[in-house]
């Protein structure tokens, strides 16, 4: 996207922009990760808005990014952010189930560990690989449609990503 992205993100790239997302949903799991290490009650509230946010992001990505990122010749790095969604997407399953049960933050903590290395992980090459080379693929419209997507957080019902269950 050769111009930058209106409205709210000023004058940032759609790259720039899903980093600060990046961040923002990161907010809520740092929030979640001290609840789990401390004596107080487990803040599944955090957990809960930071997956919702993380599943949105995924959303914007599989169906808006990422096509745009394949047509451009990037089948390969698109591929490994497909499978690493369906990696974080089940572990996020994982804690909601052992949250619903009533899980100790002891039971938690191995599979919180694993979203936690693996989004780390994820979000650099996105960062560093996807968001630039997108920067320079999306269109204008495109760009612009991302944005709009992404302001609202409303994900279809019953949408998972593309490899959910296969990890």
């Amino acid at each position: 996207m050769t111009g930058s992205a209106a409205g709210e993100s000023g004058n940032l790239s759609v790259g720039e922009v899903l980093e600060r997302d990046h961040h923002r949903i990161d907010g809520y799991f740092e929030t979640f990760a001290q609840s789990l290490s401390g004596e107080g009650p487990i803040d599944a509230e955090a957990f809960s808005t930071g997956a919702a946010g993380l599943r949105h992001h995924i959303y914007v990505e599989e169906v808006l990014h990422f096509p745009a990122m394949k047509a451009g010749g990037l089948m390969g790095p698109v591929f490994v952010m497909l499978r690493e969604h369906g990696e974080l997407w089940d572990r996020m399953d994982e804690i909601a189930a052992k949250l619903d049960a009533g899980a100790s933050a002891d039971e938690i903590a191995a599979v919180w560990k694993a979203l936690e290395d693996g989004l780390e992980a994820h979000n650099d090459k996105e960062e560093k690989i996807l968001y630039p080379a997108g920067d320079d693929l999306l269109t204008d419209d495109l760009g612009e449609e991302i944005l709009e997507t992404l302001a609202n957080p409303d994900i279809p019902e019953g949408w998972t990503c593309e490899m959910s269950g296969r990890s």
